[in-house]
């Protein structure tokens, strides 16, 4: 929500989703009443975690946005709390699948588009996990450990399109 008020409040459009239908509904509301002049405000609800959704979701942003420069993946679920020989392991790989495969899919779909136009901006947000070891939240950590190693391989491998790669830890 802050992100996206931050990109409005710059002057851009904006295309955000969310699973949550009633939060990405208040967040669109609040968004649109600060648009000004020609800004878009677009959105769909949609779970990264679910590789059909992940396609849907980049098949309409850039039908809506041909001209997309910049993608923020900023999903995140903590998932089990607990040691790792007693949590549910089902809670844990859908963590990983959320906050790295859903980050990972979501760049290789956007990446020919951005090589296309021979610029782009990708910021992965990766937290708290990847700074320190986090007892207890194991899949956390690890998945956003995770995203800042696969945003600095990245951000190698696309350098030469003029496509910028970072990732952010905003922290609480």
């Amino acid at each position: 929500r802050h992100i996206a008020k931050s990109f409005i409040d710059a002057g851009a459009s904006v295309f955000i989703c969310a699973r949550n239908k009633k939060d990405l509904g208040n967040t669109v509301e609040m968004l649109v009443s600060r648009a000004q002049g020609k800004q878009l405000v677009r959105y769909l609800p949609a779970d990264i975690s679910d590789g059909s959704q992940i396609e849907h979701l980049v098949n309409v942003v850039l039908n809506e946005f041909p001209q997309l420069e910049i993608l923020v993946n900023n999903a995140g679920i903590y998932g089990p709390k607990g040691p790792i020989e007693a949590i549910d392991w089902a809670e844990w790989l859908h963590t990983i699948q959320t906050n790295l495969i859903g980050t990972v899919d979501l760049c290789r779909r956007l990446i020919p588009h951005l090589k296309k136009r021979r610029y782009g901006k990708i910021i992965n947000l990766s937290g708290g996990g990847a700074t320190n070891p986090l007892p207890f939240f194991s899949a956390y950590a690890a998945s956003k450990a995770a995203v800042v190693r696969f945003t600095e391989t990245l951000a190698e491998e696309v350098k030469k399109f003029h496509i910028d790669v970072n990732a952010v830890a905003p922290g609480l």
